[in-house]
Order: C-alpha cells, then sequence, then structure tokens
C-alpha cells in the first residue's frame, strides 16, 4: 500500500510542477512604493483559470496523500 500512495505522490507532484510553472506571475510594485500595484478587477479565463483550478486541486491531493502516507 505505501508503493501505491508513493507512485501517487511523485505522480501529484509532477502534475503540481506541469500546473504552477506556464502560470504568469503578477509581479507589480505595490501602490505604496510608487507603483501601480495588482490591479485585477476580473475573473481570469480561459487557461489562466483552467491551471489555477488545477493547482489547487492537485496540490489539495498531494496534501491528502501525503497525510495518509504518514498514518501508514
Amino acid at each position: 500500500m505505501k508503493n501505491v500512495l508513493m507512485g501517487i505522490q511523485i505522480v501529484l507532484s509532477i502534475l503540481l510542477i506541469i500546473s504552477i510553472i506556464p502560470q504568469e506571475t503578477k509581479n507589480a510594485i505595490p501602490s505604496q512604493y510608487g507603483g501601480e500595484g495588482n490591479r485585477e478587477y476580473f475573473k481570469p479565463k480561459g487557461k489562466d483559470a483552467f491551471l489555477a483550478r488545477m493547482t489547487k486541486i492537485s496540490a489539495v491531493l498531494f496534501f491528502i496523500n501525503a497525510i495518509a502516507m504518514l498514518l501508514i
């Protein structure tokens, strides 16, 4: 059982890497330092929304699997 959980953990970690790397970073300088800040008024659509959802789901599954590995 532990080998199966370890295999799932490896797959989930690769999935996390694949879903995090192509995401765009929002490195705007905050407004208190003279920059415009991060002004997103609309929800992300298309690829950005899919990658964000994939990251959240795989991160939750990764941590649940890690806890399951700890308990077994």
